[in-house]
């Protein structure tokens, strides 16, 4: 759904969720401005037993100037859109009307409907809005104000940014805004009652093998963030869960501060299934939609699941494995002095994360059959690719991007991508995997490469040290069996 569809009903209404929180209002009235642009009213409304009374979202709103109104009943409208929440689900109050639309980032709950842009793919709210706005082209995206109520949005949802699961949520995080606004909003999160909820939780744990797990009381995600990041300064504990129950299910938070644990991954691993997880290497979130007992008998489960390989280090009998090569399949590569001048710090931007590199001579990117991106060596993409005078133009939902750290300027990958093929046979030794596992590899010192059963661990028939992980999909995309 593109936003411009809904700019023919001219009298809207926008609804958040019950008991809003800053995402959806910050969303709400970003959403207003856009349709106000296009010559429709649109009022601000929420519905539920209770008013907001938060005193960082009651300075949010009054910083913003934004007008929004508890109701019992809504105005008569053209058209009524549930952001941050769908139509009908149990968290916001239905209100009779003529047509609805929903704009939301969590698990779709409601029957497919005409109008709606759901991505639960995404950390916030704000994070979807701003992706409709980018592709109508809006120039709300220059204003400051939106600017600020968007990243405010963001911030609040992912737990300080420590969930930030998509690229386009870290596009967002990379916004400037009213840094001035938000430094007196995060000082006022913690309320006397939610201290209490802090100090409960931290004095209520169980330790799962090197896990603290740590149960407070209902609050607000950013109070389980502010608990965590405490818990993590626990000598004893490798990474911790704090988790507290929400309409539906549990909202966890969790932190790491080993390379055996990536905060992500569990967050994932946790979720998998019955919800949605995600972050960062050192904080992650998610939401469960499953029982206590099933998350601790998950977390004792992550604890046995995985074999572990180091590379180098780690005994693997490549000798039995079976020999693959390579099939000659047309990829893209950059050039990173292509993007920026050499020596600037850059940061690879991808679904599968980001990657941190400086800029040299000698860095190329690659980029697969699937848009997944991966750096090498000059000297080995040329012993190994020759390249063919064409553009490269793949599809993918997400275009990898360049950053540079220290301007933020922003470039695509694809606007100097080249396409080149394998020179010659690559030939690797690789197995399915039978359970989950880490590949260590020697060349990255803070991750790892994960597999879960079916997918292949393979190593370079010339350097059985330099193994990794192959997506099952893509492995049996891009490699065939020596007979």
């Amino acid at each position: 759904m593109k936003l411009s569809e809904l700019t023919g009903y001219k009298n809207i209404v926008l609804q958040s969720h019950n008991i809003p929180d800053a995402d959806a209002v910050s969303c709400a009235y970003v959403l207003q401005k856009y349709f106000e642009q296009h010559n429709c009213t649109a009022k601000i409304v929420y519905g539920g037993p209770a008013k907001i009374t938060k005193p960082s979202l009651i300075m949010f709103i009054e910083a913003l100037g934004i007008e929004i109104e508890k109701v019992s009943d809504i105005p008569e409208a053209e058209l009524l859109i549930t952001i941050d929440c769908q139509y009908g689900a149990g968290n916001v109050q239905k209100f009779p009307c003529k047509k609805f639309a929903v704009i939301d980032h969590h698990r779709i709950e409601i029957p497919e409907c005409e109008y709606s842009e759901i991505n639960p793919q995404l950390g916030s709210c704000a994070t979807l809005v701003y992706g409709m706005l980018q592709k109508e082209n809006s120039d709300l995206l220059k204003d400051d104000k939106i600017k600020t109520a968007l990243y405010y949005g963001l911030f609040t949802d992912t737990n300080g940014l420590s969930e930030l699961r998509h690229p386009l949520d870290r596009d967002l995080a990379d916004f400037t805004f009213d840094k001035a606004l938000v430094k007196k909003l995060k000082n006022a999160t913690i309320t006397m009652p939610e201290l209490t909820i802090v100090s409960g939780a931290l004095s209520r744990f169980e330790l799962v093998e090197n896990i603290g797990l740590f149960r407070a009381e209902p609050c607000d995600p950013n109070i389980l963030g502010f608990s965590s990041d405490i818990a993590m300064q626990v000598d004893a504990l490798d990474a911790c869960v704090l988790f507290s129950t929400v309409n539906g299910g549990i909202k966890l938070s969790i932190r790491s501060c080993c390379r055996e644990i990536m905060a992500n991954e569990l967050a994932a691993f946790l979720c998998e299934g019955f919800g949605n997880g995600g972050g960062n290497l050192e904080k992650a979130g998610g939401f469960l939609k499953n029982s206590e007992e099933y998350l601790v008998s998950r977390l004792k489960e992550y604890t046995v699941a995985f074999d572990k390989i180091y590379a180098g280090e780690t005994h693997v009998d490549f000798a039995s494995m079976k020999r693959y090569r390579k099939l000659p399949i047309e990829i893209g590569f950059a050039k990173s002095t292509d993007l920026f001048q050499d020596g600037a710090r850059i940061t690879v931007r991808t679904m599968e994360g980001d990657i941190d590199l400086t800029a040299r001579e000698n860095i190329y990117v690659m980029i697969g059959i699937e848009g997944e991106v991966y750096p090498i060596l000059k000297e080995k993409f040329e012993k190994n690719y020759v390249v063919l005078d064409k553009k490269y133009e793949p599809v993918t939902e997400y275009p990898p991007t360049v950053i540079d750290r220290y301007s933020g300027d922003k470039h695509s990958i694809l606007s100097v991508a080249k396409t080149c093929v394998p020179i010659s046979e690559k030939i690797v030794k690789a197995k399915q995997v039978e359970k989950r596992t880490k590949v260590f590899t020697y060349w990255d010192a803070e991750k790892y490469f994960s597999g879960i059963s079916g997918d292949f661990l393979a190593a370079n028939e010339n350097d059985l040290n330099d193994c990794y992980i192959i997506n099952e999909r893509i492995f049996y995309k891009t490699y065939e069996v020596i007979p």
